[in-house]
């Protein structure tokens, strides 16, 4: 240490020395050149006065002297110090631009750190709110007055919108910070469609307003699924909150040059153009007369930057008094792949992915039908002929065939009577969805289901599970191990899934989930991935890695924000990925359920 103190010494008293050696050669030499041209100049009077001739040589080397001792004394000392000037002021700076990337790559860090506490911190508790006040709304513990019923829905409400704040500000910033990863693969525009204008829907009839959505069943995307969900969400809902009631909103998908362009489109009363140059600001929100605004303001500036990091730009076309259009374009996809079964490992048919024949003449209904299914996990066949049918369920043996009554040149009633007394299809649930309401035939002629057009999707849905539950077991062989660490939410999984009949065990840290499995091998593990001792990722490492439970069924559900490589991982390794900021009770409930079954009679 006292060697490296005294090198550095030695080195600053060099450089004063030789910048003062400098600066004295530098006025020496002016001096010097000064002096010899004096000296010069009083020879040469001398030498003119007495009359004595000067060659022309004499004189120039006499100018060569002065010029030289100006180079060497002046000019040279005076060019050292102006490098070494320019040298420590560029080193100067090269320093302050190594703090400020040093400090910049610290500030990021901390982002990084603050976003991924944040997200879990702050999501974690709401979620806890949410589940257990609609456990209480579900009269799980007791009955509920007029008062205490509209006290929890206040509850819901309010926590619902804070969870919405809180994720709109965390997205802002993660795409402010550079940190919004995205995972773009392929995906059916109509099926996108159905999920979204299925959820938004009740929210649109509670002003009598028309949802619609337009798409040819074979346009396909190449785009992040869950953020494009959002963007169509966000679009969407401004609409349907802007939109008059009995107004209409239409969602279309056209193919545009290699490229799919979306439109959400409203007939209200628009947006004029000095507002429509601020709308996409951030914290910049709309305000109409005589009502109040809510939200961050940061739902088109999150949209339109998760378009345009999706390769897109968000535009708008509006007239007042004309409606307004909201539209992007994204990349076409390659090739749409075909519908996934869920990756279970199992053998079993009650593990994968169900198969439902559609059969009905019209293809818009067709098409209509298979988009609700599809956007629910199911494979969906469409079968537009009638007379092909029986064949065609045979063939594919489905676990349920939806029928329409009113169709040519075959009708419904002659199909399901061939569907019934045929070996090869008799013991396939038949759910008839027609405009004809004769339930009394139906049941006799052997529909296991009956649902009068118009029928919502939880209808339809609801009638296929009860309809595919029958067919399978009807209670789950083994227990479901819930592993989660934060104690309200261990606690609201195991409340719900108890109240639909399975038998459950929690635990809750890594350790504890590795002796169940280790003693006991559970139906099917509901596994977080942040947790103490050993995180999710190495358990489902283990398992994977053991002859034992390689096929184990793992759902993850998790308030983590994964990475692509993550991601890419879990698809690989699991059956369901959930995230604790959506809303993930009811699509759990309904994954669990085609996993293992749905049990008829509660199991404690």
């Amino acid at each position: 240490m006292a060697a490296l103190c005294l090198c550095r010494s030695v080195a600053g008293r060099w450089q004063t020395i030789m910048k003062t050696t400098i600066r004295r050669k530098a006025w020496a030499g002016i001096g010097l050149a000064v002096a010899v041209a004096v000296l010069w100049g009083l020879a040469y009077e001398y030498f003119s006065r007495n009359k004595i001739y000067v060659n022309i040589t004499s004189k120039s080397l006499g100018a060569i002297l002065i010029l030289l001792v100006l180079l060497v004394f002046v000019i040279l000392p005076l060019y050292s110090i102006i490098l070494t000037h320019e040298i420590g002021k560029r080193r100067r700076a090269e320093k302050a631009l190594i703090q400020a990337k040093e400090e910049a790559e610290r500030a990021s860090k901390f982002t990084g750190q603050f976003l991924s506490t944040m997200s879990h911190e702050l999501r974690t508790p709401l979620n806890a709110v949410l589940g257990f006040s609609d456990l209480l709304a579900d009269k799980r513990c007791g009955e509920l007055n007029e008062r205490q019923q509209r006290y929890v829905s206040h509850i819901t409400l309010g926590g619902k919108h804070l969870l919405k704040l809180i994720s709109d500000i965390l997205d802002f910033s993660k795409i402010e910070a550079g940190r919004m990863e995205l995972s773009c693969e392929d995906l059916s525009v109509g099926n996108i469609f159905a999920e979204v204008t299925s959820a938004l829907r009740p929210l649109a009839e509670k002003k009598g307003q028309t949802l619609t959505s337009t798409a040819n069943r074979d346009l396909a995307v190449h785009a992040d699924p869950t953020r494009i969900k959002q963007i169509l969400t966000n679009l969407v809902a401004n609409a349907i909150k802007f939109t008059p009631e009995g107004g209409r909103i239409d969602l279309a998908a056209l193919p545009a040059e290699g490229q799919i362009r979306v439109e959400v489109r409203d007939n209200g009363p628009g947006i004029p153009p000095e507002k429509q140059e601020r709308i996409f600001d951030a914290f910049y929100r709309i305000r109409t007369s005589g009502e109040g605004v809510e939200g961050t303001g940061l739902g088109l500036t999150i949209t339109s930057s998760l378009v345009k990091l999706q390769g897109g730009t968000l535009g708008l076309e509006s007239t007042p008094g004309n409606g307004s259009c909201f539209h992007f374009s994204l990349p076409a996809a390659s090739k749409l792949l075909e519908p996934r079964a869920a990756t279970t490992h199992g053998t079993k048919k009650a593990r994968e992915c169900a198969k439902i024949l559609i059969i009905e003449d019209d293809p818009t209904t067709a098409h209509l039908i298979e988009s609700q299914l599809a956007s629910s996990g199911y494979e969906a066949y469409p079968c537009v002929a009638p007379e092909q049918a029986l064949e065609k369920a045979a063939e594919l043996q489905p676990d349920a065939i939806t029928l329409d009554l009113l169709m040519k040149p075959t009708s419904g009633w002659e199909i399901l009577l061939q569907l019934k007394k045929d070996v090869r299809t008799a013991d396939i649930p038949v759910i008839v969805v027609t405009i004809v309401d004769h339930p009394s035939i139906g049941a006799t002629l052997g529909a296991d289901e009956y649902l009068v057009k118009p029928v919502d999707k939880v209808t339809l849905l609801n009638a296929v599970q009860r309809c595919i539950a029958e067919r399978k077991d009807s209670a789950a062989l083994r227990p479901i191990l819930v592993v989660e660490d934060d104690t309200g939410t261990r606690e609201i999984i195991v409340e719900l899934l108890k109240k639909r009949g399975y038998a459950v065990r929690a635990a809750a840290d890594g350790e504890a989930a590795r002796a169940h499995v280790a003693a006991s091998l559970p139906e099917l593990v509901i596994l977080d991935l942040l947790l103490p001792k050993v995180n999710g990722f190495e358990l489902l490492s283990e398992w994977r890695a053991n002859s034992r439970t390689v096929k184990l069924p793992i759902f993850v559900l998790t308030s983590k924000e994964l990475t692509s490589e993550e991601r890419g991982y879990l698809h690989g390794h699991t059956q369901s990925i959930l995230q604790k900021r959506e809303s993930w009770q009811e699509s759990l409930v309904k994954q669990l359920q085609r996993a293992v079954g749905k049990p008829e009679v509660a199991k404690t």
